[in-house]
Formats: structure tokens, sequence, C-alpha cells
């Protein structure tokens, strides 16, 4: 495993602390600097960009929901992690306008990190193509690599720049983070079948217009005023759909969940695409069931020490169904590794290496990596 990276921690939404603390760290000896940080810092772009372009060693990162360290969640601040090995990174950027040209472009600019196995993964959640990118990668290089990774962006899904560059924050782009040493992941998600399953007979992307031949909006809400047994108005959608994504079973009985986030009372969108022709099912779960999925994951990545960095990619939906009780969540993987400091973010749609192998774009999951 790496060496302990170097971490520093601070709640302010101040650049003056963020540079301090990025100056700091590269007086120590380490080889490259992974920033963790909050979107509602609100930082003044201009300003950032030169504390980016003056950061002699390899800058990498994303600006989330929530930060995450030692076991509780923030909504203003940024961690700061020194790495100890030496990242490659490689940006694919404009992903949106080669959309139908990803696959030779990723091939034309993996040449740097074609040789890993182990990879950290950053998304602009905000880009249409992001787990197309996933998809084609995962292609490119192959089986008998390790992910773990997530969506940076805003629950305001308005698109900004959030990815960390040494070419200043950037958008529309997603980061691959290759590490030269062994990354062990786990993934849960503690979500199960409710009913279904539906027949997706209109989709898009990540755009569901209809289920058995009705309008999504239509069809959704009217199986869940039966699950729940009562008569919902138009804002049922606020309410409900973090309670019931919708599910992908694979034929070895893997659930891949797709979270709604929108909708314009017709079709609705999810972190996550959704083929024509495919069946869906409704999902739900609770917060025992969520407890005990993360508790799971700590005890699988408890099997795999000794270990010195522990990096966590939590769906930010997971944090909206759990409410106060969501660092009791983080709280659970962080005392089952509590000789490790946990780090990490709620982000936007999760990625990772699911149990045949494939590197996913997932949903309302835990991904939880050691290095």
């Amino acid at each position: 495993m790496a060496e302990a990276s170097i971490v520093r921690f601070t709640d302010s939404s101040s650049l003056q602390d963020l540079n301090t603390a990025i100056k700091g760290l590269c007086q120590e000896n380490i080889q490259g600097v992974l920033l963790i940080a909050c979107v509602e810092n609100n930082y003044l772009e201009t300003q950032l960009n030169k504390i980016l372009f003056d950061c002699q060693l390899p800058i990498c990162g994303g600006m989330f929901p929530k930060i995450i360290y030692k076991g509780k969640n923030y909504q203003h601040g940024a961690i700061i992690v020194g790495l100890k090995v030496k990242p490659d990174i490689v940006n694919y950027e404009a992903l949106s306008q080669i959309d139908d040209q990803l696959s030779d472009y990723i091939e034309n600019n993996s040449q740097p990190i074609q040789r890993h196995k182990s990879f950290i993964i950053i998304s602009d959640a905000m880009c249409k193509v992001s787990e197309d990118f996933v998809d084609h990668f995962y292609n490119f290089i192959g089986s008998g690599v390790t992910s773990i990774g997530g969506g940076a962006g805003s629950l305001d899904f308005v698109s900004r720049p959030v990815i960390f560059t040494n070419q200043g924050i950037k958008g529309d782009l997603t980061q691959v983070i290759a590490l030269p040493c062994p990354l062990i992941n786990d993934i849960g998600h503690g979500w199960d079948i409710a009913d279904g399953p539906y027949l997706v007979t209109a989709a898009e992307g990540h755009y569901v217009h209809s289920l058995n031949y009705q309008s999504t909006y239509t069809f959704y809400k009217e199986v869940i005023q039966n699950k729940v047994n009562t008569t919902l108005d138009g804002k049922f959608f606020n309410q409900y759909a973090k309670q019931y994504p919708l599910g992908i079973v694979s034929i070895d009985g893997e659930i891949l969940v797709r979270d709604p986030i929108q909708t314009n009372f017709s079709y609705l969108e999810c972190v996550g695409n959704i083929l024509d022709n495919s069946m869906v099912y409704l999902l739900s779960s609770d917060k025992d069931k969520m407890f005990a999925s993360s508790q799971q994951v700590a005890n699988n990545i408890a099997q795999q020490r000794p270990f010195n960095n522990l990096l966590l990619f939590n769906c930010i939906s997971r944090d909206l169904f759990l409410e106060s009780d969501s660092d009791h969540e983080l709280a659970i993987i962080q005392n089952t590794l509590s000789e490790t400091p946990l780090i990490g973010a709620m982000v936007l749609g999760e990625i990772a290496n699911t149990d045949n192998g494939m590197i996913r774009l997932l949903n309302k999951s835990t991904v939880l990596g050691v290095f």
C-alpha cells in the first residue's frame, strides 16, 4: 500500500486558508495534491485559478455538495491531501463536444496512464456524456483495474467549472487520476426491489419518457400512490423520489440504482442512462438497511488491513434520505476503520468497479477505497 498521505482540513470557505494549506503541503515530501472542496464555498474563480496556476506539483480533485472528514459531513470547507505517490493525471476536456468520437478521443489521450491499474475518476456531473465516458474508458483500459470516484457539482444542477487542474478550475470534463500503487474498493447501497418490472418504452440517455407505454411521470406517481396508499399531488416528486429510485437488474442479480432527480411532469431525468426496451424496477430502502450496507462495506475493507489512505465517495442522495442521521452512517465506517482518518465527498453519482469488474456509474451508493 502507499505511504500515508498528509491531510489538511479546514471548515472555512476562505481562499486564503486554502492557499495557505496548499503552500504548506508543497513544502513537505509529497508528489501531488488532491483537493476535495465544497461547491458552496463559492470561490472567486479568478483568484482560485491563480492558486492552481501557481502550484508546482500535479493538482487534481473537485468541488462537491458536501465533503467528509473523520466521520462527519461539511457543507463548507476543503480537504487538502498531499499524496506521497506521484499521480499521473489526464483531463479529458470538452466531452460534450465530442460525444460521437469518445472512443477515439480516449484512446488518443490515455497513453500516460494506460499501464496503470488503479484510478480515481472525478467527473463533471452536469456533463451529459459522463457515463458514456466511463463505459468507453473501461472498454479501452480493460479488465483487471480498480477504480473509485464520483461526480462533482451542485444540487442546483447548474453547470459550472468544478474540476481542479493545474490549468485552472474547469467543467465539461472527466479527470482520471492514475495511482502507481494498489487500490482496493468495496461498494454497497442497501436498496431492494419494491415493485416491477416495467418496460422502458421510450428513453434517451438520462431521460425516461415512458414506462409501460405511459408518461413516466404519470406512471411513477400512480405506482408510488399505490405503495403509500395516499393520493399524491403535483408536489409529490420532491418528497418521494429520494425514497423510491428506479433500478436495473443484471443477469447475475446485481441491482444498478438509477436516481430520479428532476421532472417536467412528463419525463423523469435520472443520474445515469436508462436504455430503451430495458426493464426497470421500483426500489425502496430504510435507514437501517442503509446503515447495514455501509457496515458491510466497512467490514469488507477492514479485511484488507494494513492500509494508510481511506477515501469515500458517498451519494449525496443518501445524505438527503438519511437527513440528521447522515453522520451516523459516516461514523459507522469511521469507527470500524478508526486507525485511518476517513476523508471523501458526497457526490452526484459514484464511479467504481461492480462485482463483474466493469467500471460503472452508480447512484445512491457507497464507494470506499483504500490505497
